[in-house]
């Protein structure tokens, strides 16, 4: 418990970038360093479901950029520490993933399936780094239609091949997942509303091979080249993609109320934690920032029951300690307190 900026949620901050290298906030690393301050340094110990201990130390500067390192080798990449430590965030920003735009949703997606599928997280870092090429190459095009495609038509391959299997990834977690989804959102609102997930994948609709889907893409990629090299920027491929959210027949960012947008985004942060830990074998950390004060007592209930449920730890920001009503006098917790950035244990 703390007051506001008293720094709780930069303690949530640092356990998260130590399981996804970087924060669960939309702010780089230089964003997240106090004024004065040009560096931070974290250190994680924890230890797994099987009891297996596990470390690792991240350092940040203004002037060196980031380190990864562990018990065993330094100079990490982000894709050698992320799912070794499997984090679910419920925060306030958490309804971006209902109320905001397609780029929220898919950024959930590949956040999950990154933790989840190192094969994934690779892939998605190759997407990156191709459109980014891609897209530097369409600008100087646009500008100077004298040089050459060459390096374009290699690109542009290495977009369909990458794009098609990052969507079969996608639509695969998505019949996965969806049941689970559906079933948590049931416990949280008693089986009074209908809930369903459905991904539109960018002129993608025949997934029933990898094949199938590549071929579409590349058809996709042939429309698009001459609008393409006359606007200067990429026009297809998974970065276009969004992710319905539907409850009772409407897409929620539409229709659901206020109420429902709170309970979808709970049920989606449970079943995230639900499909990771059948994926990975893996209970992962629950981080809750801040929540209590976005639910009502009844959905605060229905949160708690799941984290009970579940059986898993989790560390919860609140301004003050009368959430303490909700837990029974046999149940196991710690309580500390925030001020000015120095923690401590409360003896209550």
């Amino acid at each position: 418990r703390g007051l506001n900026g008293a720094g709780k949620t930069s303690i949530l901050e640092a356990i998260a970038i130590a399981g996804l290298s970087k924060s669960f906030m939309p702010v780089g690393d230089s964003q997240i360093l106090r004024r004065d301050k040009s560096e931070y340094s974290i250190t994680l110990k924890s230890k797994n479901d099987l009891n297996i201990p596990y470390f690792v130390n991240i350092k940040y500067s203004n002037k060196t950029g980031k380190t990864i390192s562990n018990n065993t080798k330094d100079r990490l990449l982000p894709k050698d520490i992320v799912g070794e430590l499997p984090v679910v965030v419920l925060s306030p920003d958490s309804k971006e993933i209902t109320y905001g735009s397609p780029s929220e949703r898919r950024s959930f997606l590949d956040k999950i399936l990154s933790q989840s599928y190192r094969s994934y997280f690779a892939n998605w870092i190759k997407l990156k780094k191709i459109l980014n090429h891609r897209s530097s190459l369409l600008s100087k095009y646009a500008k100077d239609s004298s040089i050459g495609l060459g390096q374009y038509d290699i690109l542009t391959d290495m977009l369909i091949d990458v794009s098609a299997e990052i969507v079969m990834k996608r639509y695969e977690f998505i019949d996965s997942f969806s049941g689970i989804f559906e079933e948590v959102y049931a416990d949280i609102s008693e089986g009074k509303e209908k809930v369903e997930l459905q991904y539109k994948a960018f002129s993608v609709s025949d997934t029933s091979s990898i094949e199938s889907i590549k071929e579409q893409i590349d058809e996709r990629a042939e429309k698009c080249k001459n609008d393409e090299l006359k606007r200067g920027t990429n026009l297809f491929g998974p970065q276009r993609d969004n992710l319905n959210i539907m409850i009772n027949g409407g897409i929620a960012r539409d229709y659901a109320s206020q109420g429902q947008h709170k309970s979808l985004i709970a049920a989606i942060k449970f079943a995230e934690l639900r499909f990771m830990k059948e994926i990975l074998n893996e209970t992962p950390v629950l981080l809750l920032d801040d929540i209590f004060s976005e639910l009502d007592q009844n959905r605060i209930e229905k949160v708690l029951s799941l984290v009970r449920k579940y059986d898993t730890q989790t560390f919860i920001t609140v301004n003050n300690a009368t959430f303490l009503e909700y837990f029974s006098t046999n149940e196991e917790y710690k309580l500390f307190e925030v001020i000015g950035g120095e923690v401590s244990e409360c003896t209550q």
